[in-house]
């Protein structure tokens, strides 16, 4: 970004705007003199006359030069023509029950229409797709107001058969059954309610929306069973990954997070005994995977009682507790200073269920999407310096992004003390920040 450039009349001269041929300028001479002095602009486009605000356009390269002058003589001052974008809310008939995004209710939720003034999901700067794995008990790929969300496997022929990309798995279309070992999905309620917190298609005038309106779902059945099961099902996510970035995005998929809504309570995951799921979330980590998982819905500190994964020490986990549409933490859920990182909307909420159905739920489960929906919306709104980091050194990236969810956190009483960021999240910080940086 180019640095402001003083002016000797009054303001400073900042970036060029995104279209790099285009400054906003506030005229002191006429405009015929103003271009007689800079030739370089080769066009004065009036604004508000009354003002003398003009438009003045050139060649990217001359207005380049025009900005750098130390004398900009002519002008009172000049400014980026900077993008506007709406403040966007979607037209899904049942927004309206879900507080936690629903403008009304904009104090205790997580601040979305912010967000969503910026993206609303899709890919990234650099053109990729943003795969979020809904690691539970299935989803309900066909439902209405997700099926245009769920990752396809873009290397597999369906009903085929046969192991069309080589990853080890046979017509994994849409994610993979960890406990039969096979494409079958479930429709399980609690996946399926989760998958849609995450990214239920928004503004289709369907349902329910999302965190993210438009974002890849991929669907593992690995929560229902025991610790081999979720390590199969993590596993499939880690190949996935690895695939995507060994060909350059050709095959596998881009998952940027694990959703886990699911957990051993009382357990102490720095044990011997529960290595392997620290050894597991480092790895996924190490590829730029963030694994934002629910804690015990026990009213209980964590810091002493112990919970997988929400004790893990694996810095890429992002702990996750339940709050109410009254900032408070829910009376059924877990906390920790130094073990549970955040809080987010838990309690009474309202998403997709099977068989084209919409219905409320409460719980860890239900506030842990929230946080894995945000950071697949901030890999959308991201900057390209935040991109190319990701893409360079995805490991140290994951943890840059999970800091500044945790530093944008809205601070509430409720949470002082009782988790790492002391607060709840607010999805449209997070998102500009990852913008700006």
């Amino acid at each position: 970004m180019l640095k402001k450039v003083l002016v000797s009349t009054v303001c400073a001269l900042t970036a060029l705007s995104a279209f790099g041929s285009e400054i906003i300028v506030k005229l002191n001479v006429s405009p015929d003199q103003f271009l007689e002095e800079h030739q370089e602009i080769k066009e004065l486009k009036p604004l508000v006359k009354d003002l003398d605000l003009y438009l003045a356009i050139g060649h990217e390269r001359a207005v380049l030069d025009v900005t750098n002058k130390s004398q900009f003589s002519g002008i009172e001052y000049a400014m980026n023509n900077d993008e506007v974008k709406p403040r966007m809310n979607p037209n899904d008939p049942e927004l309206g029950k879900q507080w936690a995004f629903e403008p009304g209710f904009s104090q205790k939720g997580i601040d979305a229409t912010d967000a969503w003034s910026i993206t609303t999901g899709g890919m990234n700067v650099l053109g990729q797709d943003i795969v979020v794995a809904v690691v539970d008990g299935g989803v309900d790929v066909s439902h209405k107001d997700l099926a245009a969300n769920i990752w396809v496997n873009q290397g597999e022929i369906p009903g085929n058969g046969i192991d069309d990309d080589g990853n080890g798995y046979v017509d994994d279309i849409n994610g993979w059954n960890a406990i039969s070992n096979n494409n079958s999905i479930p429709k399980s309620s609690h996946g399926t309610h989760v998958a849609g917190t995450v990214g239920a298609v928004g503004n289709n005038g369907i349902g329910v929306t999302g965190v993210n309106w438009n974002v890849k779902i991929m669907a593992i059945n690995g929560s229902t069973s025991n610790t081999a099961q979720v390590l199969r099902a993590y596993g499939y996510v880690l190949k996935q990954k690895k695939l995507w970035i060994e060909t350059n995005g050709e095959k596998g998929a881009n998952v940027v997070v694990t959703n886990s809504s699911f957990g051993i309570d009382g357990a102490n995951c720095n044990s011997s005994r529960y290595k392997a799921w620290n050894d597991m979330y480092n790895e996924m980590g190490k590829y730029g995977i963030l694994s934002a998982a629910a804690t015990a819905n026990r009213n209980w500190d964590i810091d002493r009682k112990g919970d997988v994964p929400t004790g893990c020490s694996s810095p890429y986990v992002i702990a996750v507790t339940n709050t109410t549409n009254r900032d408070k933490l829910n009376s059924g859920a877990g906390y920790g200073k130094t073990q549970i990182d955040i809080g987010a909307p838990g309690t009474s909420i309202h998403s997709t269920t099977p068989y084209d159905r919409t219905g409320s739920k409460t719980g860890t489960s239900m506030a842990t999407p929230h946080i894995a929906g945000t950071v697949a919306l901030m890999h959308a709104a991201a900057s390209t310096n935040f991109a190319v980091k990701f893409d360079t050194d995805p490991a140290a990236a994951a943890l840059d992004l999970k800091q500044l969810l945790l530093d944008t956190a809205k601070p509430i009483s409720a949470l002082k003390g009782k988790t790492v960021s002391g607060g709840r999240l607010d999805l449209g910080q997070a998102v500009l920040g990852i913008h700006n940086w």
